[in-house]
Order: C-alpha cells, then structure tokens, then sequence
C-alpha cells in the first residue's frame, strides 16, 4: 500500500504494480479458474477490497482506486455468474493493525485477531459483502454527502497522521 499524492507526479511504475496486484491479478486468475470453478458443484470466489473502496485514503489515491475498482468488478463478476454454482464474496477489511503499512497498537486500527474472529462468522454466511460492523457507515457512503465523508476522513488522517 503505497503512499502517493494525487496532487503531484505520481509514479506510474509503482502504479502499475498496484493495478497489476490489486485489479489485474484477481481478474486474470478468476478468468484462468473460472470454467473450472463453474463445473464444480459449488464454489466461492473471494477478492480481497478495502473500506477504501468505499472511502479512498488521499495518500494511497491509486490504491484506494484500484480497490474501488476491484469493488466495482466483484459487483459484475457476482451479477453475471448469479445462475451459475460460483458465489463471489468480497472481504473489505477496515484499517487493520498489521504490518501493511506499520503495526503501531493505534487505536483507531482494529486489533487483527479481531478482525479475523469477526471476518471468519461473516464468511460462513451467504452474505456478498464481508464488512465488519465497525465499518459499516463507511460502506453505507452518503451518497450525494460522499464529498464531505472523504473530505472530513482526510482531514481527520492530517491532523492526527497514520504512525509509519
């Protein structure tokens, strides 16, 4: 996860290997697995996105884009394989106390146990989405409100910075 400034020249080899990872590697392997998938007789396909799929972090701008855009494609991929046996789910984990940018115990990252504990019970249901309830008034973005909900999560980020 890459930090960036969309205000500034941005490199574009490092942004190729964010698409590359993030949007072209899913999409590229669930097409190279997909015949074989849907001659299973039931089969789940899980990408990975982020809660900046929803709400992009200003300082990873091509990351944020490329989970958007993964959002975007598990949406279509989902609609079209809907009378097939391959379900697609999608985990959009919230900030995580990993090493993905720096474990540092800050409060506002959930603990990564967790995280798993709540990811786990979420996946053995049907549910599409797998968001915890910590973050769902993020993945419920205010619509026409969106500019102020980013604008106000940036601000917030710059005034108290993510320790790296």
């Amino acid at each position: 996860m890459p930090f960036d400034d969309a205000g500034s020249k941005i490199d574009d080899d490092v942004s190729r290997r964010i698409i590359d990872t993030n949007l072209l590697g899913p999409i590229r392997l669930t097409s190279a697995l997909i015949d074989h998938l849907k001659s299973q007789p039931a089969a789940t396909i899980i990408h990975n996105t982020s809660v900046l799929a929803y709400v992009p972090l200003a300082s990873t701008a091509v990351y944020s884009a490329s989970k958007a855009a993964l959002h975007s494609y598990a949406l279509s991929q989902r609609f079209q394989l809907r009378d097939t046996s391959v379900r697609v789910q999608e985990i959009a984990p919230p900030w995580v106390d990993t090493d993905l940018i720096k474990k540092s115990g800050d409060p506002r990252a959930m603990p990564l146990d967790i995280f798993i504990e709540k990811t786990i019970a979420k996946l053995a249901t049907d549910a599409p989405e797998i968001i915890v309830d910590e973050i769902q008034s993020f993945r419920d973005n205010p619509g026409s409100g969106e500019h102020a909900l980013v604008h106000g999560f940036n601000q917030a980020l710059v005034e108290s910075p993510i320790p790296v």
